[in-house]
């Protein structure tokens, strides 16, 4: 009984933290327990001893959680990520559930939080340290911890890391680079026509999509009269929204799964009557909770229509749409990593809390716990709290 009762006194934070799935949490205490010091992502030792976590911070102007989801394309050109990074740090790596601290990477008072924790400080290198504030740096410019995104980023740089850290297989990876590339291929093919359209230039071309230093992923960008420098930012966004369109597939039937079951009487607790002074409450939660999953879902299929709006005119001899897609592609990236990682918590907790309950028929207290975690993992403008 006691251990329940501290798992209860859990924050809603901390459980997404804990339990919200691989796109919004990278575990090094357990991705690390059986990699040699030496080879760990970090030199600094005590960050191999955290969990990383994605959350999100999306401007105030959507009060609702719906809005426009284009509606932030000038800020994001300005470099705005609507998806901080975070560390948290257990009191004790091997009872993380038991409270910890938190450090916001991109918080006021982050570089001295780093320092007092890490050893890790602005200057000449020391030790590997440096690095290791560039690799945090690089992992905040991503908006979820998909261990696929997170290793072509790394590849990208040139920064070697160990696989044992990137939880996927040689065959998924090989995968979804494959279907990545089908997804490309068209358009690339499509601008080479007529010009310099041979085979070779083609394999160029897409060659950049992974090494965006390449010459050709300059001239790619410049034939739609954006700059060479945005090259990086655009193919990583494009590369990046592909996968999460990948992603989406599998997480989608799961999401309107339990957007169906929110909507309907099944998801009333079974001890309803006992609870009668709260049933209101309870009922109006189930609402905002649907809702949210109902914007997600929108703003998911809104920017997925609009790219399929851009490649069908641009196949068809109008570029003008596909550039202007392009134009803002980080933003809508930004926005659907955020949607699509969501969605992903979402279901990894509701398959967490009706493991053994498949009749999906739960209790005025687990129905309130499963709302409190779905209503962390779908809203937009998390507090911040630097103890957890």
């Amino acid at each position: 009984m006691r251990a329940r009762k501290k798992m209860d006194s859990v924050s809603p934070i901390l459980e997404q933290i804990l339990y919200g799935g691989s796109s919004v949490s990278m575990n090094l205490i357990a991705i690390t327990r059986e990699i040699p010091e030496e080879q760990r992502m970090f030199k600094a030792q005590g960050l191999n001893n955290c969990i990383l976590f994605k959350y999100p911070n999306f401007d105030d102007r959507d009060d609702d959680g719906g809005g426009d989801p284009m509606a932030e394309d000038e800020d994001m050109e300005g470099g705005e990520r609507p998806v901080e990074t975070g560390i948290y740090v257990p009191h004790n790596a091997r009872a993380p559930e038991a409270g910890g601290l938190a450090i916001y990477l991109r918080g006021r008072n982050s570089a001295a939080l780093l320092e007092e924790q890490f050893g890790l400080k602005h200057g000449p290198q020391e030790n590997g340290i440096i690095g290791d504030l560039k690799m945090l740096s690089m992992i905040d410019d991503v908006p979820s911890l998909d261990a696929f995104l997170l290793k072509t980023c790394f590849e990208a740089e040139k920064v070697n890391i160990d696989a044992r850290h990137w939880l996927i297989s040689n065959e998924e990876d090989h995968q979804l680079r494959r279907l990545i590339r089908a997804r490309i291929e068209p358009i690339v093919r499509k601008a080479l026509s007529g010009s310099q359209g041979s085979a070779g230039s083609v394999e160029r071309f897409l060659e950049a999509i992974w090494n965006p230093n390449l010459e050709e992923a300059g001239l790619f960008v410049s034939a739609f009269g954006i700059e060479r420098s945005e090259a990086d930012t655009i193919f990583s966004a494009w590369k990046g929204t592909t996968f999460y369109e990948y992603q989406l597939r599998r997480i989608a039937p799961r999401a309107r799964t339990i957007l169906t079951w929110l909507k309907s009487r099944e998801c009333i607790p079974v001890d309803i009557r006992m609870h009668k002074p709260y049933e209101t409450q309870l009922l109006m939660h189930i609402e905002r909770v649907g809702k949210l999953l109902e914007t997600t879902l929108l703003d998911i299929r809104t920017i997925l229509s609009d790219y399929e709006t851009a490649f069908s005119s641009f196949m068809n001899g109008q570029p003008e749409p596909f550039r202007d897609y392009l134009r803002s592609i980080r933003s809508r990236y930004w926005l659907l990593g955020y949607c699509v990682s969501a969605l992903t918590s979402v279901a990894h907790l509701d398959a967490r809390c009706m493991k053994n309950t498949p009749s999906r028929k739960l209790y005025f207290e687990g129905m309130q716990k499963l709302l409190r975690q779905f209503d962390v993992a779908l809203d937009r403008r998390r507090e911040q709290k630097g103890s957890l």
